[in-house]
């Protein structure tokens, strides 16, 4: 296999899908209250922001457990464990 071949199989398997919006609000967010209590900023800006956190870390998570844009398999009898190709995983028969 060419190391452009290569390349090309890796991006088929490494290329991830968007994630939701609510990802990035969140996470901006929380960056953003990191760095106003870090160098110092308005308390009520402060708190207000402290206090919606767990609001907004409960929507990411409700938004990306129902994200559908994958779409997802019921496993098989043998495989119930989910990762039955990594040997250290595999449960003892």
């Amino acid at each position: 296999m060419s190391p452009h071949e290569r390349i090309g199989a890796l991006e088929r398997y490494t290329s991830m899908r968007p994630v939701p919006v609510s990802v990035h609000v969140a996470s901006l967010v929380l960056l953003i209250n990191m760095a106003i209590g870090l160098w110092g900023g308005p308390p009520w800006l402060i708190g207000g922001l402290f206090i919606s956190g767990p609001a907004l870390v409960i929507w990411m998570v409700w938004q990306v457990l129902n994200d559908h844009s994958v779409p997802m398999r019921d496993l098989e009898g043998d495989e119930q464990w989910g990762y039955q190709d990594k040997p250290d995983l595999r449960p003892e028969r």
